[in-house]
């Protein structure tokens, strides 16, 4: 059974669902990448009144090392610190170090977050204990403008400081913007990403087996495909302009050792943002065997999370209006739970 709850309202008019689990089991919410909170003690039963983050949006990362949760803003050479699984936070500068061709410091093509994901801690090999997160390269100087979609390209960053000092990777794919990623127990981290470029609705995948830094194995995802938006494409075809999407691996205390990701995002291949849908994969990412539908309305970005009970959260962009993504003031970010036997049964 799903339980659905609308966690903030579109009078804000902002954007951008990111959901974690908190090491002390805490679940939080955020609206606007990291710039408004809300927070649960219970599984996402009851929550918190609304608190206003002077962070002003990043990427949202817990680190399980120290039980910190950080909320990370390269582009501002700042990150905003917890100790306390939410309740306060204090603001540091951090050092943003580009990768081999110049890309992701403040000063030349910086490096931006990427938008409704999260960030993980490396559980496995010679890098466990590493701070990673995805986001995208965006030359000249953070523009999305059409003519400048093929410079764009998806990448991450890591720290091995416990985030006073990031290294951005080298590029994943060009074309590409707004990835998620999770790392699997035999070390690999697998990346999906939003293709700008693609005709053909299909997502891009890489792979990385050093921590992060070089991704490998471009492809085409055969079973996730990309919605479409229709965008006018000046250059005389019409791509699929995709949407940011969740994804997370199941802790594996709630899977008996074995690897289980979920992914969410709107299932309507080459169409518009609607039927906001999660996927499962118990083969390592190879295929996506399950699906469930979760709403069947308007709906965009999403984040999705896991707690070690076995307990989901989707937290989701759901429209009021036809045109979510693009209508701010149309749309509730809105938390729907699960258990993970309703995902996998049914």
């Amino acid at each position: 059974m799903v339980h659905m709850q609308d966690l903030f309202d579109s009078g804000k008019g902002r954007r951008g669902p990111t959901v974690i689990v908190a090491a002390d089991g805490s679940i939080l919410a955020f609206q606007g990448y990291g710039a408004r909170l809300r927070r649960s003690e219970d599984a996402g039963e009851t929550w918190s009144e609304t608190a206003e983050l002077e962070s002003g949006g990043g990427n949202a990362i817990v680190d399980t090392v120290t039980g910190d949760v950080l909320i990370v803003r390269p582009s501002a050479s700042r990150l905003w610190r917890s100790r306390d699984h939410g309740r306060t936070w204090q603001t540091e500068e951090i050092s943003v170090k580009p990768n081999v061709g110049g890309h992701g410091a403040t000063d030349h093509a910086p490096m931006s977050v990427g938008a409704s994901s999260t960030g993980i801690t490396l559980q496995h090999g010679e890098h466990a204990g590493r701070l990673l997160m995805p986001g995208r390269v965006q030359p000249p100087m953070g523009d999305n403008a059409q003519e400048y979609w093929a410079y764009n390209y998806n990448t991450s960053m890591y720290s091995d400081d416990r985030g006073r000092t990031w290294q951005v990777s080298e590029p994943v794919q060009s074309g590409t913007g707004e990835g998620t990623l999770a790392e699997l127990s035999d070390g690999s981290i697998y990346y999906n990403s939003r293709c700008h470029m693609a005709v053909d609705a299909r997502r891009r995948i890489a792979w990385s087996h050093d921590g992060g830094h070089r991704w490998v194995d471009w492809q085409v995802c055969e079973t996730l495909k990309e919605i479409g938006e229709p965008f006018y494409f000046k250059y005389g075809t019409r791509p699929s302009y995709g949407c940011n999407a969740g994804l997370v691996r199941v802790p594996l205390e709630a899977t008996n050792g074995r690897d289980v990701l979920l992914y969410s995002a709107p299932d309507n291949p080459g169409g518009t943002r609607v039927r906001m849908t999660v996927w499962a994969s118990f083969d390592r990412a190879r295929s996506w065997s399950v699906k469930h539908l979760v709403y069947g309305g308007p709906s965009a970005y999403s984040s999705i999370a896991a707690d070690a009970h076995g307990h989901v959260y989707l937290l989701f962009e759901r429209g009021l209006s036809a045109n979510p993504g693009h209508d701010i003031d149309h749309c509730n970010i809105t938390l729907a739970r699960f258990d993970l036997d309703w995902m996998l049964t049914g």
